[in-house]
Formats: structure tokens, C-alpha cells, sequence
């Protein structure tokens, strides 16, 4: 029997919150993530570019920020009893965010989680660093049409040719890159938010 494996999304899927925005509420004048957002929207700027310009405003070092994290958000309930079942299984289980490493990975340790292959955006800093950072991104992809950050398809797909046949499930909340990865490379989706009404759109038509 061929093994089951799953990636998730972060913010707002695996993550109960949007965890993303939680780390410079608070410590970004309100006007200036605003006006950031006015630019993504309009296409001027790409989402790594706007996460980027948001992060380089906050008044806290990644130390600070992860404990935040930590402290403030949380898995989905059941979360750990459904990976501990597909590892036992043989299968494998993935996060592919467009998020930042500093901010997911305290709160997959909270919970026991941090067996878990993270995907996403990686901060470069010292400890006690205040912004401006460095950022990397291992899992972007030069022939994506996404954000820069991650392609969550490439993700899913590397995770198919390891497993053998296999299937992979994705579970999302968003359109753009969680759209892409559930149209054009999941076996099976889990939606919720954004994704799930694209996901009944898409099954009317």
C-alpha cells in the first residue's frame, strides 16, 4: 500500500491564526503596513517584497518576534495525532509557506511539531539584531509565476517522486499559490477560506 504524505499551509491553515500579521502588529505605525499593502495589491510589488519592506519596520529583534510566536499562536486541534498517523504510516508531512522561518518553527516546537520539513522564507540575523534583515528563500522557484517566496507546487511535487505513487494532500486557504498547488498538483485537497469557495467555483463549472 502506497504511503500518504501532507503539506500545509501555515497562516491560517495548520497555524489557528495568522501568525504573519501578528509579529509586527503593535510595533509598525499603522499607516505604513497600509500603504505596503496598497502597492502588493496593486501589483507594483511582489509578496516577498512587501513582507520584506513590513518586517524591515518592526521595532523587535527575530529573538523577540519568535517568542511572540511562540506565546501567542497555535495548531489546529489534532494537528499532532493526524502527522504522528502519517508517519507511522510511512508517509510525510511539509509546511510550504510564503512565511518566515523565525515565526513558524517556535510554534511547530511548541507542539511537539518540529519533525515536520519546513518550507518557507528564511531570515538571516544575529540574535539580537534589529532590522533590517537578510533573507533567503531555498524554496522559491525562478520559473514560478508566484510570489518568490516558495512554490508550494514544486513542494508537492518533489514530495510525489519520493513517495512512489503515493498520494499527496494539500491543505490551503488562500488563492494564488494555494490555488496553483491545488489545481495543479495535489492528489487530494482539504480547503478552507479563500481556497475552499475557488474549490466549489471550480467544481460548478
Amino acid at each position: 500500500m502506497s504511503s500518504l504524505s501532507i503539506v500545509f499551509d501555515f497562516d491560517g491553515t495548520l497555524a489557528t491564526n495568522f501568525v504573519g500579521g501578528m509579529m509586527f502588529r503593535g510595533y509598525v505605525p499603522e499607516a505604513e503596513p497600509a500603504v505596503a499593502r496598497v502597492r502588493f495589491d496593486s501589483k507594483v510589488t511582489s509578496l516577498r517584497e512587501y513582507q520584506e519592506e513590513v518586517f524591515d519596520l518592526v521595532t523587535e529583534s527575530p529573538v523577540e518576534m519568535s517568542k511572540k510566536a511562540s506565546d501567542g499562536a497555535s495548531v489546529r486541534p489534532l494537528t499532532k495525532e493526524v502527522c504522528e498517523r502519517v508517519w507511522n504510516a510511512g508517509g510525510s508531512i511539509a509546511v510550504a509557506s510564503t512565511g518566515l522561518d523565525f515565526y513558524i518553527r517556535p510554534v511547530l516546537d511548541k507542539t511537539g511539531l518540529s519533525e515536520i520539513n519546513v518550507h518557507c522564507g528564511k531570515v538571516i540575523y544575529e540574535p539580537t539584531q534589529l532590522p533590517p534583515f537578510r533573507y533567503d528563500y531555498p524554496s522559491a522557484d525562478e520559473m514560478c509565476n508566484g510570489d518568490g517566496v516558495t512554490c508550494k507546487s514544486k513542494v508537492i511535487n518533489k514530495l510525489k517522486d519520493q513517495s512512489a505513487g503515493g498520494e499527496v494532500v494539500f491543505a490551503g486557504d488562500g488563492i494564488g499559490l494555494d490555488a496553483c498547488a491545488a489545481v495543479n498538483a495535489a492528489d487530494k485537497v482539504f480547503a478552507n477560506g479563500r481556497l475552499l469557495i475557488l474549490d466549489r467555483y471550480l467544481t460548478m463549472s
